[in-house]
This record gives structure tokens, C-alpha cells and sequence, in this order.
């Protein structure tokens, strides 16, 4: 393909940066500049901003995609455009948003999360080293997103976070602040809920458009499942827009986890058609991202586990306790072997409430203690307060 004129190669410069300012503040928009940033290339030829604009366009169809085809397609389109910059740009300048976009939004399919979680980080130190704030603190906020879905122990995390509010705060940049802000406060809980949250008015003042809310909510979710409020965690997720482009992340898919998951304790007060379908419709969409990997010779790294702990929630459910022996176990197994020290846990966790309904107190036992050990491997007090509580009613029955 011919190399674009200067002029041309300005007009994609600008679709690009239109696109990512889009995302934030107009989210509607955000497909109608990428495709023209893409159709200005096929139409008049390429230059290393028309990279950024195919793996723009990569991350749009991946968005809410839940076929295989089109998350195949929207993967190699992403691959071969990072393929093309590496051997016929490579410049450095466009390295800070090609490594937001391609590692935060479509190689969490086909690469380790805490591999992601690695190119993101060197997205933000050669974004600040070459002036450009703005999409490096873009990476930054996926970097820590990245870090906790993939088990970083979360004091870690908070370190990481409160080093970017600092350079945030320096910067005034106030789209981190508010992002940074949300998980500050989700990480501090969950490391010990008994101390008191700081109260930070960047997360209310900085929250002002679909974006951050969706951002907010999906945070809600999720902290919410943590600490064990299902009926909190089912409303959150549900005021989440199905169109909202923070679906098309790794949040996205770990959202339609903890969903499935926190499904199994909202069922036992509403037992509807409606409700029992979220597991079923969670199960499908992770096994649709694992098969990404298996293609990618990747053995299903990011997401088997999840689909194992699904299917024994479900087994469970139904009463197929062998079934769901088994599930639990091999999701417990995979998540070790992913390094995913929280998922472990709450496999363990979720095991041991499986034993203890069925009168296995022993095993339940067992189950609970490796939850705990993982927790506070992870770092978190919170959970292992939890799982003490829980253990307590052995006591009771014992007695």
C-alpha cells in the first residue's frame, strides 16, 4: 500500500485523537470517526497513524462482540496492524496509544492478563517521557484495572495508584483523578474494610458524563460481590448501559463473571426465568473468549477457570454435587496455574460453601482454610475476616 500525503496523514492524526476523546465524552461517535480514519487509508494509503486507526477499528468490533468469528476477526485485524507498525514504523510517538488500545482493549483474548497489565505500564513511562500526559495517564487507568483482574496483591496495587494520583494531581489531568479515584477507594476496602474510606470529591466532581458512570457502577459491582452484597452487585451491574463501550474491556468480561457468579445468591429470592438465564448467558461468553485462546495456543490462561467456577455454581445449584466436584476442583487448579491468587480463593471459597450445604463439614473445612490462605496472600483482610465468620458456624455446629 502507497505511504499518505502530509495532509492526509494530519486528517487521520485527528480522526484518532477525536476518536479517543470520543470514548469519554460521546461515546455514540466513537465508531463513526474510527471508520473514517480507516476509510481515509484504504482511499489514499498509509502512514503510522493509520495503524492507530485499524487498531481503533480492531477494538470496535471486539467491543460487544459475542461471536467467535467476529472476535477472531477483530483480533487479527489488531495483530496484523501491531505486526505492520512494528516492521514498517515502529515510532515511538505512536507506541503510548497503540499499547492503550491494543493491550487494554483487544490482547487480553490471546495474551496473559499480566502481560497486558506490563505493556500498559510501559505505555504510561513512554507516554511521560515523551510529554504526551494524556495517553499515558490512559494507560495508567488500565494498568491498574489490568493489575487487579490479574491478581497483583492489592497493596501493590494501591501503591501503583496512589504513585499515578500524584502525577495526576501534578498534571491536573482530571480524567485519571476520577478513575484512579474509584479504584482507590474499591482496593482500600477490600485491603480492610474496618478502616475508614477516604473521602475523595474527585469521585464525585470528576463523574460527569456515560463513561465515568458506567465506570462507577461497574466499580460498585464489583466491590459489592466482594464484600458479599448481591442484591447491591445485581443492581449496579444493571445500570450499566448494554451499549456502554466499557463492556468491550477486560472490566467487561469480568463483570459478566461476577454477574453469573452473584446470579446463584440473588436466585435464591427471586427464582425467575430471567434471573436463572444470567449464569447460563455468562457461561457462553467466556467460553467463547477461552476458545480465542485456545486458538492462540494460550491453553485458555485469562478465562477457563472462570468458565470451571460457573459450571460448578450451576452443578451446584442443580444438585449435581459429582458434577460440581469436579468443576470446583479444576477451577481452583486453573486459576493457580494462572496465577489468579483471588479467583483461587474464591473458588475455594465458593467450594467450601458447596461441602458445608451438603453436610461435608471436613471438606467444607479444608475448602475455606485455602480461601483464606489465598486472601491474604492477595491482600486482602477484608475476605479473610469473611471466611472466619463463616467458619464460626462450624464451631456452633460442633457444639
Amino acid at each position: 500500500m502507497k505511504e499518505i500525503n502530509t495532509e492526509g496523514a494530519n486528517a487521520i492524526k485527528f480522526y484518532n485523537l477525536m476518536a479517543t476523546v470520543s470514548f469519554f465524552t460521546k461515546p455514540e461517535m466513537f465508531a463513526f470517526l474510527v471508520c473514517r480514519s480507516v476509510q481515509l487509508t484504504m482511499r489514499e494509503g498509509i502512514c503510522n497513524y493509520s495503524i492507530v486507526g485499524f487498531v481503533h477499528y480492531s477494538a470496535m468490533l471486539v467491543s460487544g462482540n459475542k461471536m467467535v468469528k467476529g472476535i477472531r476477526d477483530a483480533s487479527r485485524i489488531g495483530k496484523s496492524a501491531m505486526s505492520c507498525w512494528k516492521k514498517r514504523f515502529h515510532a515511538t510517538h505512536t507506541l503510548p496509544q497503540l499499547y492503550d488500545i491494543y493491550h487494554g482493549w483487544i490482547a487480553f483474548y490471546t495474551e496473559p492478563l499480566q502481560s497486558c497489565a506490563d505493556a500498559l505500564r510501559q505505555g504510561f513511562d513512554v507516554g511521560m517521557s515523551l510529554g504526551e500526559t494524556g495517553t499515558a495517564f490512559l494507560n495508567a487507568i488500565q494498568h491498574v484495572a489490568y493489575s487487579f483482574w490479574a491478581g497483583e496483591k492489592l497493596h501493590t496495587i494501591l501503591e501503583k495508584i496512589d504513585y499515578y494520583l500524584e502525577l495526576a494531581l501534578l498534571y491536573k489531568n482530571e480524567v485519571a483523578k476520577g478513575y484512579l479515584s474509584i479504584f482507590r477507594d474499591m482496593i482500600s476496602t477490600l485491603i480492610d474494610r474496618s478502616q475508614p474510606a477516604r473521602k475523595n470529591k474527585l469521585t464525585v466532581e470528576g463523574m460527569q458524563n456515560a463513561s465515568h458512570s458506567a465506570a462507577i457502577n461497574f466499580n460498585g459491582a464489583l466491590q459489592a460481590f466482594w464484600l458479599g452484597y448481591n442484591e447491591r452487585c445485581h443492581h449496579c451491574v444493571g445500570k450499566v448501559p448494554k451499549g456502554s463501550p466499557v463492556r468491550g474491556r477486560i472490566a467487561g468480561i469480568g463483570i459478566v463473571f461476577i454477574h453469573g457468579l452473584n446470579s446463584f445468591q440473588i436466585l435464591k429470592k427471586q427464582n425467575t426465568a430471567k434471573v436463572r438465564a444470567i449464569p447460563r448467558e455468562a457461561i457462553a461468553t467466556l467460553k467463547v473468549a477461552a476458545s480465542q485462546e485456545a486458538e492462540a495456543g494460550r491453553q485458555s490462561w485469562n478465562f477457563r477457570n472462570k468458565v470451571r467456577l460457573l459450571e460448578a455454581e450451576l452443578q451446584s445449584f442443580e444438585k449435581r454435587n459429582d458434577e460440581a466436584k469436579e468443576s470446583y476442583a479444576a477451577a481452583i487448579t486453573s486459576a493457580r496455574c494462572s496465577r489468579f491468587v483471588h479467583e483461587q480463593g474464591l473458588a475455594c471459597e465458593l467450594a467450601g460453601q458447596h461441602h458445608k450445604k451438603n453436610g461435608d463439614i471436613l471438606r467444607a473445612s479444608g475448602f475455606f482454610e485455602q480461601a483464606k490462605q489465598c486472601y491474604a496472600d492477595w491482600g486482602s483482610q477484608t475476605k479473610v475476616d469473611s471466611i472466619n465468620q463463616q467458619m464460626e458456624s462450624f464451631q456452633e455446629i460442633e457444639a
